[in-house]
């Protein structure tokens, strides 16, 4: 059934909402929530609504649209926050004594990290009789590339249905390192991690009893709390007789488990997506559980509007999929939709000079080139492995996290995001008074000489370092760490540090997603290319990125290759009725 964003759904009916980009899935959101806050009878004074979004930006953006009125009837969270409240921390108790975990050290959740001490704990007192080569535990406790190997490998940790059980597993491909020796890629062999993922329960314990939890835990606790006791669903459901959630298509197989545990009995589930927006596999999310989320055909809506895009826009974007073909709200008689082909800082300037002055966002694939495009450097020659070979080579590990942690924090308060670089450097005076305040104090002179060092060398920003702040960090001997940080420009360094960028002008496309900006720079590579030539939103979640990025634009959608063969470019004017710009570089003089 074909429905706007003002419609008014049967409120005791479970609901299925499929919507395109700029459709007005929010708006539709807020306004089914406050019809059930206006017509329920099952909302007493102490139950609310449950509405899950996927992120914290989401979160705000709902809560301001519902207005203060109305959103003490709501609970407006994302998923691992909504758990950790309802399910984890009042019932951590019942967890089998076997997972150690320290309910009294517990508070909160936060992003996944490695802690050298506790791999090392893991390794020591582990049974790992299986490994193939008798120095296996040897070199990964002293190998610094094996070692670092190995984190990698457990950053990429995730939990996930196994035979038929919810198990921790990783990501094989990420368990590489640089050597510091070679310059070569090492990384621990197949049997060797199969063996050691085994034993990746008894690693999450040594977090576990030192009250150390992350979002990964809060959905694998919340999926053995629910299975072995089913009166929390109970609890759940009297709390929160309607259940609506946003972004369904990012859902993984353990979020979909704890959403169909609780809409099997006294309570309304609704939930609201798109296919073509599934764009986070590598977090577990399955878009075929947005697909096999069934309610009566009478209860299944789509919304065709989009009041985002110009009407180029949105027939450029129908042209790339099959399910949804979107209606503009908006009548521009432009031609919108252009492929500018050279070097990106060129193209991009060429492309800002024809916003008239309206501001004109770059999309990324990845961090680093988002982050090349803030320092304006063109990108194509930098070495992307440049932190790997940094923390291959330097192995004094309190010089390297210290010199690592300030570029972070200084690029961070370039891009006035000051919390956050504060909070990343307060670590290193843990053990001094009032760290925070030194903290500030060092990332304030770290900003006053930001001229000696941007456009100088690592050993620039060492040094001021060294001489700017009250830190003692050992120096250099002759050798391929001082060769290292004499060689490496500062900006090179700094580009391919992953920084916040929540307000920036260039920003990577995955948080760029449920935004929507004027005019929009998609930076394009061969993903794009194969998506423009033979979309496939379906199967390739790849090509989904580009079309998430391509989607984001109110005005004018630009599309930003290096090099473009002819034979592409004389396809993409048949395809599609866009320009084709070719920019050629400046001569030099």
């Amino acid at each position: 059934m074909i429905i706007d964003a003002q419609t008014k759904l049967e409120i005791e009916h479970d609901f299925k909402v499929e919507a395109g980009p700029g459709a007005g899935k929010t708006e539709f959101l807020v306004n089914h929530i406050k019809n059930v806050i206006q017509n329920s009878e099952r909302l007493e004074r102490m139950r609310k609504i449950a509405c899950i979004t996927y992120t914290n930006t989401a979160v705000e953006t709902v809560l301001q649209r519902l207005g203060k009125s109305v959103s003490n009837r709501v609970d407006v969270s994302t998923i691992h926050s909504f758990l950790y409240r309802n399910v984890v921390k009042p019932y951590c108790s019942f967890l089998p004594k076997e997972y150690e975990v320290c309910i009294r050290k517990l508070n909160g959740h936060n992003d996944p990290v490695v802690i050298n001490k506790y791999v090392r704990e893991w390794l020591e007192n582990g049974d790992f009789k299986g490994l193939k080569h008798p120095n296996t535990k040897k070199q990964l406790l002293n190998m610094s590339t094996l070692n670092k190997a190995l984190q990698n490998w457990l950053l990429s940790m995730k939990s996930a249905y196994k035979n038929n059980d919810i198990q921790f597993v990783c990501d094989n491909t990420k368990a590489k390192a640089i050597d510091k020796k070679s310059g070569n890629i090492m990384g621990i062999n197949k049997a060797n991690l199969n063996i050691l993922e085994s034993k990746l329960l008894n690693y999450k314990k040594i977090y576990w009893k030192n009250g150390i939890i992350d979002h990964d835990d809060i959905l694998f606790f919340s999926h053995v709390l629910i299975r072995d006791y089913p009166f929390i669903l109970t609890v759940l459901r009297a709390k929160y007789p309607y259940f609506f959630i946003d972004e369904f298509q990012d859902t993984s197989q353990i979020q979909a488990f704890i959403i169909d545990e609780i809409r099997k009995r006294d309570c309304i589930v609704g939930v609201i997506g798109d296919k073509a927006q599934a764009i986070y596999g590598f977090q577990g999310a399955q878009v075929s559980l947005f697909e096999n989320f069934k309610v009566e055909p009478m209860n299944s809506h789509t919304i065709i509007e989009n009041h985002r895009s110009s009407h180029q826009i949105v027939t450029f974007l129908n042209s790339t999929r099959k399910d949804i073909h979107q209606e503009s709200c908006r009548d521009i008689k432009d031609i919108d939709v252009s492929i500018l082909i050279g070097d990106r800082n060129q193209t991009y300037n060429k492309a800002a000079n024809s916003c008239n002055s309206e501001p004109l966002t770059s999309l990324s694939r990845d961090n680093i080139t988002s982050n090349a495009m803030k320092l304006k450097i063109e990108g194509k020659d930098f070495d992307r492995k440049l932190i790997e070979k940094f923390e291959g080579i330097d192995s004094n590990s309190q010089r390297r996290n210290t010199i690592f942690q300030f570029i972070k924090a200084t690029e961070l308060a370039k891009n006035t995001k000051y919390k956050d670089a504060i909070k990343i450097i307060d670590w290193i005076y843990k053990d001094k008074n009032n760290p925070k305040k030194l903290a500030l104090y060092s990332l304030s002179n770290m900003m006053n000489f930001y001229e000696q060092y941007s456009d100088g060398t690592l050993m620039d920003f060492y040094n001021v370092v060294c001489s700017t702040l009250d830190i003692k960090l050992t120096g250099f001997k002759k050798g391929q760490i001082k060769d290292f940080y004499e060689n490496t420009s500062y900006s090179n360094m700094a580009i391919c540090v992953n920084i916040i960028e929540d307000t920036s002008d260039h920003i990577t496309i995955h948080k760029a997603k449920g935004a929507e900006f004027k005019n929009v720079f998609v930076i394009g590579n061969q993903d794009t290319i194969n998506f423009l030539l033979q979309p496939d939103l379906t199967n390739n979640e790849e090509q989904r990125i580009s079309y998430v990025a391509m989607s984001r634009a109110k005005n004018k959608l630009f599309i930003q290759f290096d090099d473009l063969d002819i034979e592409h470019e004389e396809s993409f004017k048949k395809l599609y009725n866009i320009n084709i710009t070719r920019i050629a570089k400046p001569k030099s003089i």
